[in-house]
């Protein structure tokens, strides 16, 4: 509980020290949230607290949580959230995520020091909050841990691999040795990194799911809002409606604002998670609208008319972008094996012109074997993992 007093001792100094400065012009809507009262802060505090108790859950093992939510109700940002411990990750329901946690605590004594270093690394400034928008429900410790271990893992096969390849060469035993070793760390890092990597592209993969849904589901909320249906019912509508990962967010929101977060707070809170541009700018302007009384139903189809321009803008760019593509698919997959064919005939048949020495053109049979077998394969994929990549999400 020392930690609780500690954090009300530092609210209330942060709001004595409010109260004696000048008073600045406010921040537009949607940039910072307004100061909030922080009695009110406590009261949501104390009533969180008692329905956790009720549950059966100690107060000290929440005492994380609330601190999230004080700090994103007074401050508008969020923060760490270190709940969960690493020796939870064995109550998972994902048998994979369970192996990792037993791997990593059988191996605590050398993983420990692994995870000191990576814990260093630059993507960490960003992961807790991708983690939150990504809603991947690990805190650090545990994100941390499986990165580790999975790296680990990576390193070792590598290392392996490497070292029994390189023991059937004719290489000396410094390069047999040496060799393995770099490997294994640079599998190490990459894999970190690749690890790191994933909650922002899965917070972006679930920004591009709610851009998709998000024409509609503004539709919907313009229609009831100008039927007479309040915000609040509104907001219930979509969550139990089925926009995919939009109706998930809101349901996030309506649960805040059952827990005594008002509308406004738990409109930013979502704000500030999505990857979502287009729903950002809708709940700011919501936010605005509720703050001055504007008509919150126009809004909506306006931004609804909005984001459904942008994504046939895309869609047109896209499709001109496979008028080029397409040309350069059918010289890939098409002509240059064709042509490589024909000259690979030609170079490797028994009757060749004397004046034409076709022996100079490196195509050997097991040339055009590593061509059509490697090279080509990985051109004609490199070609789909770009169209897919660029491929707007509608």
């Amino acid at each position: 509980m020392a930690s609780l007093d500690n954090i009300k001792k530092k609210i209330a100094e942060t709001s004595q020290q409010q109260k004696e400065e000048p008073i600045a012009t406010k921040e537009p809507v949607g940039e910072a949230l307004e100061s909030v009262d922080v009695d009110k802060v406590e009261k949501i505090v104390q009533k969180m607290r008692k329905k956790y108790q009720l549950e059966g859950i100690e107060f000290s093992a929440m005492e994380g949580s609330l601190g999230e939510l004080r700090g994103i109700i007074a401050e508008g940002k969020t923060k760490e959230l270190e709940i969960q411990k690493i020796e939870e990750l064995q109550e998972f329901n994902s048998g994979i995520v369970k192996g990792i946690g037993g791997i990593y605590l059988k191996l605590r004594g050398i993983l420990n020091p692994l995870s000191k270093i990576v814990i260093k690394m630059p993507q960490m400034e960003t992961l807790s909050y991708y983690l939150f928008s990504a809603n991947m429900r690990y805190s650090i410790k545990q994100y941390v841990a499986i990165t580790v271990t999975v790296s680990a893992i990576a390193s070792l096969a590598s290392f392996l691999a490497s070292g029994i390849m390189l023991s059937l060469t004719e290489f000396q035993i410094a390069w047999k040795i040496f060799v393995p070793i770099i490997l294994a760390v640079w599998f190490f890092f990459m894999t970190a990194i690749i690890m790191f990597l994933i909650p922002k592209e899965k917070a972006k993969s679930r920004g591009d799911a709610i851009s998709l849904e998000l024409p509609f589901a503004l539709r919907h909320m313009g229609t009831e809002l100008r039927s007479g249906i309040g915000l609040y019912r509104t907001m219930q509508a979509v969550a139990t409606s089925d926009y995919g990962v939009l109706s998930e967010e809101f349901a996030k929101t309506i649960t805040e604002i059952e827990e005594g977060v008002e509308t406004k707070e738990a409109l930013s809170r979502l704000a500030l998670r999505t990857q979502s541009k287009a729903l950002r700018n809708a709940l700011v302007h919501m936010v605005r609208a509720l703050k001055t009384g504007g008509n919150v139903s126009e809004i909506m189809n306006t931004i609804a008319d909005d984001v459904g321009f942008e994504l046939r803008m895309k869609i047109r760019d896209f499709s001109q972008k496979m008028n080029f593509f397409g040309i350069i698919f059918i010289f890939v997959a098409i002509l240059m094996p064709v042509i490589i064919l024909i000259l690979g005939g030609i170079r490797n048949s028994a009757f060749q012109n004397a004046s034409v020495p076709m022996n100079t053109i490196p195509l050997t049979p097991m040339a055009m074997t590593a061509f059509f077998f490697v090279i080509l394969p990985f051109l004609l994929l490199s070609l789909i993992i770009y169209i897919k990549g660029t491929q707007p999400k509608v």
